[in-house]
């Protein structure tokens, strides 16, 4: 199979019937999930060791659940959405085992053995994801909506692996992160107009680490569109860096010559910035952590939960292409740091069987897979 053959086959016209309408409008068609009385039966894996869910995604989505007696962050405190977190798998038992005690949930001794019990799946841990395409296929395949956790995958023959399953199987598929979602986002597009024609873009993250650059990285493909043609990445150390810098070229269009985004990681309590300077005029949005962790949660967390539940209910978030061109996005900042030496590599060169370095090489046993 050509590697053109292979990025692209989840658009082949030998998918089921659906599959069309879930790449191009993002609207999945199979029949849309039916709440039991308890809410949507979601499953979860990954929930030890730098696991979303552990502690901050539980907090809305088990809003009433009590929280353990020296825990320094309440949950929401209210129901919030139509979900109940059921089943757990965690590479580590008993990571599993804390979790669903505290959850109220049963755990699974294998990857696949919340197929058949659960209306949706939630992949929650980081160290995971260069596993996922696998730990995701038997939900894909028994059509369960599923949540990939990012930056998604670290091939693009992973991703692309994931996309044929859902495009096959008409499964609505969600792979997104909180920066897409933050409130300030949607305003500033609103306001876009207003700079005339872009010049540069500049934006800050927090995060000491490449990966967990996603937060700004897809706010700004959000914010800016996905036509990028070249990415580059300046870094000491894609894990604990003193320094990084990721740039962006965007094509352009119309009566807007291309343009540069730049992304640094600023570890601090500044969560993150976005100038867009223009030549009519410059706009700007900055956001801070706030000290009360209900805030944090419903300002920073929930909406990307929302939309989590909305896919689950057969709403799929964006199309598979929009998935892709993300995590193409990502590998060629990875690729240029550690191929080319942070030279700028263009979108769509990186070889689809290149895989980046994952973060923990031994996190997950193959052999369980």
């Amino acid at each position: 199979m050509s590697d053109e053959k292979s990025r692209r086959s989840f658009l082949s016209a030998g998918t089921l019937a659906g599959a069309s309408a879930l790449m191009a409008s993002g609207k999945a068609s199979a029949a849309p999930v039916k709440p039991g009385k308890g809410g949507i039966r979601v499953g979860v894996m990954g929930v030890g060791r730098f696991s979303f869910m552990s502690y901050s995604w539980a907090d809305i989505i088990g809003a009433t659940v009590p929280k353990p007696a020296k825990s320094r962050n309440p949950n929401f405190g209210t129901p919030f959405l139509n979900m109940e977190i059921t089943h757990v798998w965690d590479r580590d038992p008993k990571a599993a085992r804390e979790f669903a005690e505290r959850m109220g949930a049963k755990v699974v001794s294998r990857y696949d053995g919340m197929v058949g019990q659960v209306d949706a799946l939630i992949q929650a841990g980081f160290y995971e994801v260069p596993w996922q395409h696998k730990l995701a296929r038997p939900y894909l395949e028994a059509g369960i909506p599923t949540y990939l956790s990012r930056p998604f995958a670290y091939s693009l023959r992973d991703i692309d692996e994931v996309l044929d399953c859902a495009a096959k199987h008409n499964t609505p598929l969600i792979a997104t992160d909180m920066g897409e979602h933050f409130y300030e986002i949607a305003p500033l597009k609103e306001r876009m107009h207003k700079v005339g024609r872009i010049n540069c873009v500049h934006g800050t993250v927090w995060a000491k680490d490449f990966p967990a650059h996603f937060h700004m990285q897809f706010a700004s493909l959000c914010l800016l569109g996905y036509d990028v043609e070249q990415v580059s990445l300046l870094t000491d150390d894609v894990m604990k860096s003193t320094y990084l810098q990721e740039t962006y070229i965007f094509k352009g269009w119309e009566g807007q010559p291309a343009f540069p985004c730049v992304i640094h990681g600023t570890p601090g309590r500044d969560f993150y910035s976005i100038e867009v300077m223009g030549a009519d005029e410059t706009l700007s949005t900055v956001r801070m952590f706030t000290p009360d962790w209900r805030e944090e949660l419903l300002f920073n967390q929930s909406n990307q939960i929302i939309a989590m539940q909305r896919t689950f209910l057969g709403d799929q978030y964006q199309s598979l292409d929009v998935i892709r061109k993300k995590t193409e996005i990502f590998l060629a900042g990875f690729y240029s740091h550690q191929e080319r030496g942070g030279a700028p590599v263009k979108v769509g060169t990186v070889p689809v069987d290149w895989k980046a370095p994952p973060a923990e090489a031994r996190w997950i046993d193959d052999a369980m897979l």
